[in-house]
């Protein structure tokens, strides 16, 4: 029988305008220290493929925007790489060509990739993102083994999570990704018994009963809900929670009650 205690640990991430969260139980045993305790090993294999896009998320929320650019890169016939390692050489050499590009045009390149080998025909590509502010034209070029596409880095909506899910979707050993140095990390903020029990019942009650925007949004003011969801454990019954959110925005309009006073509107005389 479990004598330990239980209590709720809440992770907070703030990217720029962006704020995703969860809370979920912590159990701990007789003698154990807090800080050491830890979700099951059950709900965390259960967890990790939406905890690796999540974290990727945040590195390119962190570090990228809507001037910055997503290239998708694959190989012409002949120079198609035979293994990850020499995929791998020939992305880091890719790399090396653009830092110099950047140098020369006064830009410090961030970048973040992932080598990928498709399930079809066994070809390894390359999906990157990349600080922008260089021509597209000049960064395709420099790639020089085949086919170069890159667009514009998509930060609105659900854009950069469906990103990051297509970036590790069906996740296998050799397949993560790398990230520049000079790349900033969130800093997550943590607290226990923040919530109760009955406090995460309130959360699960208003995401399964659809009034998950109003709940959230009074808990944090400020921001708006983007998505939240729950999931329980089979094994102890306890409820983890996540969600995601974004800083509200400044409804378009005439730029304030005083300028429209003034007459300074268009179109009065």
């Amino acid at each position: 029988m479990y004598r330990g205690r239980t209590f709720n640990r809440s992770r907070t991430n703030l990217c720029g305008d962006f704020m995703d969260g969860e809370v979920y139980p912590v159990f701990q045993p007789p003698g154990k220290r807090r800080s050491k305790c830890r979700p099951t090993r059950a709900i965390q294999q259960k967890l990790n493929q939406r905890n690796a896009a999540k974290r990727l998320v945040r590195d390119i929320r962190m570090n990228f925007g809507e001037e910055d650019i997503f290239l998708h890169l694959t190989c012409r016939p002949g120079e198609e790489p035979e293994s990850l390692e020499e995929a791998q050489r020939m992305v880091r050499n890719f790399l090396r060509r653009l830092k110099r590009l950047y140098k020369r045009q006064g830009v410090t390149l961030k970048y973040i990739y992932c080598i990928e080998r498709g399930e079809k025909n066994g070809r390894f590509h390359c999906h990157t993102v990349l600080t922008g502010g260089v021509d597209r034209d000049a960064i395709e070029k420099a790639w020089g083994k085949g086919y170069a596409n890159s667009e514009r880095l998509q930060v609105e909506e659900d854009g950069l999570n469906a990103l990051a899910r297509y970036m590790v979707k069906g996740r296998i050993a050799y397949k993560t990704w790398v990230g520049s140095r000079n790349l900033t990390h969130p800093e997550p903020v943590v607290r226990d018994n923040a919530f109760t029990m009955d406090d995460v019942e309130e959360m699960r009650e208003a995401i399964e009963g659809r009034n998950a925007h109003r709940h959230f949004e009074a808990l944090y003011p400020g921001f708006e809900l983007i998505d939240a969801g729950c999931t329980q454990n089979e094994v102890n019954r306890g409820w983890y929670i996540w969600f995601e959110m974004r800083r509200k925005r400044k409804p378009a309009g005439p730029k304030n009650e005083r300028n429209r006073r003034r007459g300074g509107g268009r179109g009065v005389s």
